[in-house]
């Protein structure tokens, strides 16, 4: 009962379908979903998405990382 018949270079590739399988069956939909044009384009993104030239709503630079680079 100690003993087990399992070969591990069997239980390494039955693993490695395991996740491989099922990500390339994802990847097949998804590729037909958009040839088929079931899947559209995502929209661009707003003209101030990116924010980086405007201060924060508060006033304080909190998020400009001067603190964390040593530069306070």
């Amino acid at each position: 009962m100690d003993k087990s018949s399992a070969n591990p270079l069997m239980v390494g590739l039955f693993f490695t379908l395991r996740c491989v399988v099922p990500l390339l069956v994802m990847l097949g939909i998804s590729y037909l979903l958009r040839k088929l044009g079931l899947v559209q384009k995502p929209a661009p993104p707003p003209a101030d998405w990116d924010n980086q030239n405007d201060e924060p709503e508060n006033g304080n630079h909190e998020n400009s990382g001067s603190l964390a680079h040593g530069k306070a």
